[in-house]
């Protein structure tokens, strides 16, 4: 563009001097040459900086004469020059204009044009190495997760799968004794293949969770009755454990949500805080409007979670307390299933706790206008 811009700008100063009979510029090293019917040079109209012979000067003439074009470029003793050839009622002419100050210029453009078009490959190659490292980060967070997944569940079954092998081992080296006599090994089998029942339901979950096109038919629940209705359930296993309970519930509290599955998210983070609560201690489940959300909290005394642990007990086969977990049962899924549950009805789910006090388990979701 900006060698257009110069080639219509040299054009028009030469233009003006064939046609408006102007006298050489005196800014400019230019000539004018009036040629005769010969086509030889009949004036020579100079600034006064030029300093050329008439027999170099009658050499380009005649090769711009026996030229098709009119406008161009060619080299005057050693000069670049630009010349426009035209014809005039007092016959034909020739400008020129010595055109090294714009090559100049045109050639420090283009270096410059390159240098920064070179540094701004070098940034982009830059920029774009590290955008790609980091779309690639939870692409191998993902994968990395999925192997200790694999690893962890492999783990998991190993263990129950290593008991039943051993117990049948038992039952087939006495093959001549009754039932009766072996129901010690046969329930250890019964038991495990309780646990890995389990297993297998709760890792299906989170991968039926996991993909994309598994996706929850959300309405608007009353999230009010089915908190009251799955308080109800657990009375009875809290009375067992010499719990006490306290609730704190607002009435009328929609969620656009699937119901199932808000009950099973109760149920993990209630049995979890059964499990915790120390004896004699308290349960406190508190359902409530903040600002545009319907906040759930259930705050259980207890041991509570070091402050270290409490990023990672919504990781898949987490435990704070393996053997622990071990004892009641879990697998460290549990909590897993419960904030995919949040994820998929756009929420959020996190813990706070005090070491020897007690832990909460807060559930935010986004509140729905009530339904007559």
């Amino acid at each position: 563009m900006t060698s257009n811009n110069i080639n219509q700008e040299i054009y028009m100063n030469l233009d003006a001097l064939i046609h408006n009979n102007k006298r050489p510029m005196p800014h400019s090293i230019n000539i004018l040459v009036e040629l005769s019917n010969d086509k030889s040079i009949k004036s020579i109209f100079k600034s006064y900086e030029v300093s050329i012979d008439t027999d170099t000067l009658q050499s380009v003439v005649n090769k711009i004469v026996d030229d098709t074009k009119s406008f161009g470029k060619v080299d005057i003793s050693n000069n670049s020059y630009s010349y426009l050839k035209g014809n005039t009622p007092f016959g034909t002419k020739i400008a020129f204009m010595e055109r090294s100050q714009y090559d100049s210029m045109l050639f420090q453009l283009l270096k410059t044009f390159v240098i920064i078009g070179f540094i701004s490959l070098i940034i982009l190659l830059l920029i774009s190495i590290y955008l790609t490292n980091k779309s690639i980060i939870p692409i191998k967070e993902t994968f990395e997760k999925q192997k200790q997944f694999i690893a962890d569940a492999s783990h998991e079954l190993k263990t129950p799968l290593a008991i039943i092998k051993t117990n049948t081992s038992l039952i087939l080296s006495q093959p001549d004794d009754s039932i009766k006599n072996q129901s010690k090994w046969i329930n250890y089998i019964n038991s495990q293949t309780d646990r890995m029942s389990v297993l297998i339901n709760e890792m299906l979950s989170l991968a039926k969770m996991d993909t994309t096109e598994n996706k929850l038919p959300l309405a608007p629940i009353n999230m009010s009755k089915i908190v009251e209705s799955m308080i109800l359930m657990f009375d009875a296993i809290i009375y067992e454990n010499n719990i006490n309970l306290e609730t704190n519930l607002s009435e009328s509290l929609f969620v656009n949500g699937d119901k199932e599955s808000l009950k099973k998210l109760f149920s993990i983070i209630m049995d979890n805080a059964i499990k915790h609560t120390n004896k004699k201690g308290t349960i406190t489940v508190s359902l409530f409007k903040h600002k545009n959300k319907v906040k759930m909290i259930i705050r259980n005394t207890g041991e509570g979670i070091e402050p270290e642990n409490l990023e990672r007990i919504f990781e898949r086969f987490y435990r704070v307390d393996s053997s622990r977990d071990r004892e009641t049962g879990g697998y460290g899924l549990g909590l897993s299933i419960a904030s995919s549950i949040v994820k998929q009805h756009k929420g959020k789910i996190y813990a706070t706790s005090k070491v020897g006090s007690y832990t909460s388990f807060i559930v935010e979701l986004p509140q729905q206008p009530s339904v007559v």
